[in-house]
């Protein structure tokens, strides 16, 4: 190997990035045959890339005048904590393959030093869900799960609506669905998520949420009662899921004491059958790993894609004299 140049990520390098990246997908798509090509998503990522080559925190490896390999994340002023953070999408990163682990880790070295020199301590990372070895990769250099994207193809649906219906929610009838609103919100809090998301006005939130346009939300009643509901909308938290063929469950709660009644399911096969009906092709879901019931429940039906890693940085090395240049 020749000796390897560290430099800025600008914009001169996204053509080069974009073939990097391509393979990291094409890859991807061989375990997740479903996921679309990647020709749709170019125009996309090139936009992206560009915004990730102005915010000076994208570091890129070159070799004989070749690029080797990038990573460029977005600043978060607060990610996971009151702490600064920065987000490198499955988009922002991608090294020559058959040497990514090698230069992954240097990428992570030289981009974590800049970031811990500007007091940025959470790095959270977003890898493709089959790419094993970067897996391994990063959990040695101290990443743990938090987050997966995961996609459906949609099929027709033989749905079994025995003593269940199925309603939309509207702003008309919001109401009826506020309780459980608020016990999927408190859900987050409990052991082993420990999401400390803020208190919120629930019908407020549903009527703005339901007031977006293409949001839509579904309701399930078994024997007239009100047991969960299920909601999605046009755009999923990855840029992945921004397809026009695509839509996104944003959230789906059934009570406790519904859930042997396999709810859940009845309320995912209704909006699919949906779905179908509209002739769109996939559905995506994202969701936290440390969410058990959502792990088990979607891992069940859908196939991860994407993971977002994340390690911690203990900002007490702020107050210590290294040289990080």
């Amino acid at each position: 190997m020749n000796e390897l140049i560290v430099t800025s990520f600008e914009i001169s390098h996204i053509k080069d990035a974009l073939d990097l990246l391509s393979e990291y997908y094409q890859n991807e798509k061989e375990k997740v045959s479903i996921l679309p090509v990647f020709s749709d998503y170019e125009k996309l990522i090139t936009t992206g890339l560009t915004a990730l080559a102005f915010n000076g925190l994208g570091i890129a490896i070159h070799e004989s005048g070749s690029l080797q390999g990038f990573m460029a994340g977005y600043l978060v002023e607060e990610l996971f904590g009151k702490e600064k953070g920065v987000f490198v999408p499955a988009f922002g990163h991608a090294a020559s393959y058959s040497k990514r682990s090698e230069i992954e880790q240097m990428l992570y070295t030289e981009a974590a030093k800049r970031w811990v020199s500007k007091e940025i301590f959470t790095h959270s990372i977003a890898i493709f869900a089959h790419d094993e070895n970067l897996q391994n990769t990063l959990f040695h250099l101290g990443f743990g799960n938090r987050c997966v994207d995961a996609i459906r193809q949609i099929q027709p649906q033989t749905l079994d609506a025995s003593s269940v219906t199925f309603e939309e929610i509207t702003a008309d009838n919001a109401s009826i669905v506020v309780s459980l609103h608020e016990q999927h919100h408190q859900h987050y809090r409990n052991s082993p998520i420990f999401m400390p998301n803020q208190d919120e006005d629930a019908l407020t939130d549903l009527l703005d949420w339901i007031s977006i346009d293409e949001n839509r939300m579904f309701c399930v009643k078994y024997n007239e009662v009100v047991a969960g509901y299920i909601r999605y909308q046009r755009v999923g938290e990855s840029l992945f899921s921004i397809h026009s063929k695509m839509r996104n469950i944003t959230g789906l709660y059934v009570k406790p004491e519904f859930r042997h009644l396999k709810l859940g399911q009845k309320l995912l096969q209704y909006i699919e059958s949906l779905l179908e009906k509209d002739q769109f092709k996939w559905i995506g879901v994202d969701y936290e790993s440390i969410n058990l019931n959502a792990y088990y429940f979607w891992t069940k039906y859908f196939t991860p894609y994407t993971y977002s890693l994340v390690r911690r940085i203990d900002e007490r090395i702020a107050k210590i004299n290294l040289k990080l240049d």
